[in-house]
Parts: structure tokens; sequence; C-alpha cells
């Protein structure tokens, strides 16, 4: 199996806890399972680390990284405000082919995502090519960069708490009051768009804690 084609099984698998919080991965056991030489898998290794799903314990291998509950709330906090802030930025900055991206996504999901189903390859998944072109769309890097981890921390969350997948029907109202904010150039409502959207995952989040 390619480099890639690991990382984004290892990747997914963790973050929809199919590989679960403190579980340790060997390089033996990993290169037995996906045919991946040495090299290359401590590439893909290495970059489950930098994105803190992994880290290293000596002699002994990888440790998925537990998750921290009082950390979580607060990561819930400050993505709020941060993706308010991606996308009033989006709005006004996005491309007209950006534009076509974000629609042609909640229209494939809207065809395909009205039961939920249990998300194989997180990077393909709607939420995340949603989330992934707003980002890009704000025009600044370093955003993007803090908010790509955060995603990833939030879904590890998500699914750690017992969640099967992200059901859309529950979110598409959101996301179209958001695409059609972006749309508009209206910074103002896209912000507050994208803010309700992330307090839908916070509240049903909040259903699970209590």
């Amino acid at each position: 199996m390619q480099k890639g084609e690991v990382y984004e099984q290892l990747r997914s698998k963790i973050i929809t806890n199919r590989i679960r919080p403190g579980e340790i991965l060997t390089e033996k056991d990993l290169i037995a399972e996906y045919g991946i030489g040495r090299t290359p898998l401590r590439d893909v290794l290495m970059k489950l680390q930098e994105e803190k799903l992994i880290r290293t314990i000596p002699r002994m291998g990888s440790m998925v990284t537990p998750l921290d509950m009082a950390e979580m709330r607060e990561l819930v906090e400050v993505r709020r405000e941060l993706e308010g802030f991606a996308a009033r930025l989006a709005a006004e900055r996005i491309s007209s082919q950006q534009l076509d991206t974000l629609r042609g996504i909640l229209q494939e999901a809207t065809e395909q995502f009205r039961d939920e189903r249990r998300v194989d390859n997180i990077s393909d998944y709607f939420d995340t090519r949603f989330h992934h072109v707003l980002y890009e769309a704000a025009g600044n890097g370093k955003l993007v960069e803090i908010l790509q981890k955060l995603h990833v921390q939030m879904l590890r969350l998500w699914f750690s708490l017992g969640f099967r997948t992200i059901p859309f029907a529950s979110q598409s109202d959101s996301l179209y009051a958001l695409l059609e904010a972006v749309a508009q150039r209206d910074g103002a409502a896209a912000r507050v768009a994208m803010q309700q959207h992330i307090d839908l995952y916070a509240a049903r989040l909040k259903e699970r804690f209590l």
C-alpha cells in the first residue's frame, strides 16, 4: 500500500475512534497490516504526530493521544470564534470556482447523506471538504493551519462520544444559510451563520456530556 493511503487510513481510523485513544501502534504490526516499508511508515507516523493524533512512547511504539475533555470544551469556544472569522474573510475573498465547489459539495451531500452511515475516509467526507474549501477561501494561511488542526480534534471528540457519523440532514439549513451569505459577500451574515453551525455541534456534544 502506498504511503498516502496508509496515512489516510490510519488518520481516519484514529479520528473516527476505530483506533481508540491510548492504543499502542507498533511499526512491526503496521508493516505487516499495510505492507509498507519502514521508512515510508515513519513518514506517516511523523505526519500523524504533527497533527497530535499520536505520540511516541520509547521502546513501545506510538500511542494514540488521549482526549482531554476539559481541553475540548476550550477548543469548541476557540473554534466558534475562529470559524466565524474565517467565514467573514471567505465572504470577502472567495472565488467563483470555490463557490461552485461549495455548492457541489452540498448538492452531493443532499443526495447521498440523507441517512447516517459510517465514515470511512475523513478526507472525502462532506463536512471536512466543505470546511477545507471555506478555510482556503479565507485567504489566510496561518488561519487555515490553525483551523484544520482544530477541525481534526473536534471530529475526534465527536466520534469518541459514540456518534457513528455526522448527519447532514440536521445541518443542511445552517450550511445552506452559510453558503448564501458567502455568495452574497455578506461577511457579517456569514460569520453568524458559521457560528450557528458550530452551535449545532456544541448542542449535540453537550447532550452526550450530560
